[in-house]
């Protein structure tokens, strides 16, 4: 699947407009690892552009954590949707993925 990417300053923005479910995970992690491991950037952020998230898509992003670290790149999470930023609060799972609420939050973090 392509995912839509560019660059801002050092960071590689990748843009996920739609809902990842069981469905689509495998072309969506597939267009993300691709991404990941040839960023030649200092960090990626992924923006969320879907209303909700689904278990498979918080698991997709989880194995796309890991694979930035694996390259060492760092990896954080842009979502203005409330709902997708419950989901990441309710699993933990923006323990472990740096949470942001906005695009410009993201690479302001960074």
């Amino acid at each position: 699947m392509y995912l839509s990417n560019y660059r801002i300053a050092d960071r590689l923005v990748i843009e996920v407009p739609e809902i990842i479910d069981i469905a689509n995970t495998g072309q969506v992690a597939a267009g993300l690892q691709g991404l990941l491991r040839e960023p030649q950037a200092n960090g990626v952020v992924i923006d969320l552009r879907a209303p909700i998230i689904t278990v498979a898509g918080l698991q997709t992003l989880l194995r796309c954590q890991r694979t930035a670290r694996e390259h060492g790149v760092t990896l954080s999470v842009a979502a203005d949707r409330p709902m997708v930023r419950k989901a990441f609060r309710l699993t933990g799972v923006h323990r472990t993925i740096p949470l942001h609420s906005s695009l410009a939050d993201a690479l302001a973090a960074a």
